[in-house]
């Protein structure tokens, strides 16, 4: 998989393992952050921000609603906690091929991940890494490769 669908994949992730951990507040934040971009140049920013909060607020409060239903103590699932080891390993492969990551700031992504499910520890590798070329995106012919 490429960089890109690696994040993807991490992202999915922590979302539905903060749906099983009923964490309604933190997948807000997830789905809201990206689709707010704050420009200091746009003088209409500070008025959409606020709409974007209150959005962001409605949306957490619904996702309480359902999910207080749906996964109530889910989060001691043996599922759940699976899901977090596969997050956790993810993550750390991140850090470790990412070039985007400055290496030389803490990052909690940096520590080893820790068995806390039922299933050992997903053991993956880069079987190859390219240099992306000047100009091109990942995803096109020169990418990361997992």
């Amino acid at each position: 998989m490429t960089e890109e669908q690696l994040n993807l994949l991490i992202l999915s992730t922590e979302i539905y393992g903060r749906i099983l951990m009923n964490q309604p507040d933190l997948v807000a934040d997830i789905i809201a952050e990206d689709r707010f971009f704050y420009d200091k140049n746009d003088p209409e920013n500070d008025r959409r921000f606020h709409e974007w909060i209150k959005d962001r607020d409605e949306m957490t409060e619904k996702l309480r609603m359902a999910l207080n239903v749906m996964f109530h103590d889910s989060y001691k699932s043996d599922t759940c906690r699976d899901l977090i080891d596969i997050w956790r390993v993810l993550r750390h492969l991140q850090y470790n091929i990412s070039d985007n990551i400055d290496k030389s700031l803490y990052d909690v992504r940096a520590s080893e991940p820790y068995h806390g499910g039922n299933e050992p520890l997903m053991r993956v590798r880069a079987i190859e890494k390219l240099e992306v070329a000047g100009g091109e995106r990942l995803g096109e012919k020169n990418n990361n490769t997992i």
